[in-house]
């Protein structure tokens, strides 16, 4: 008994096609500049533009009311989570207060860090 064996033949849409890079230069400045807008994208959505280093410390102003102390101020503007007697210090130290006494209506700066 002879048996056909049916013919496999491979049809065009089966077969791969290869990408073929026709200009080398225009495909290296064109990987280089999605490579150059995907990183800057990148960094902008991470923060990587504002660092520690370029933030002014400026000190913050603050006019005392009624109830006010060195104690209260030291712990509401402490952002660095410090000692708050080395803050306390640092204030009284800033603004030249001998006693430490505040007095209604006087404008203490605070300063922002070390």
């Amino acid at each position: 008994m002879n048996q056909i064996r049916p013919q496999l033949t491979v049809s065009s849409r089966t077969r791969k096609k290869r990408l073929i890079i026709v200009n080398k230069l225009r495909f290296v400045l064109m990987s280089l500049l999605t490579l150059i807008i995907l990183s800057i994208f990148l960094s902008y959505i991470t923060g990587f533009f504002m660092s520690e280093a370029s933030t002014v410390n400026t000190p913050i102003e603050v006019e005392i009311v009624a109830g006010d102390t060195l104690w209260d101020l030291a712990a509401t503007y402490n952002y660095y989570d410090e000692d708050l007697r080395e803050v306390v210090y640092r204030i009284k130290t800033y603004n030249a207060l001998d006693n430490g006494y505040l007095k209604v209506g006087q404008i203490v700066k605070i300063p922002m860090g070390k």
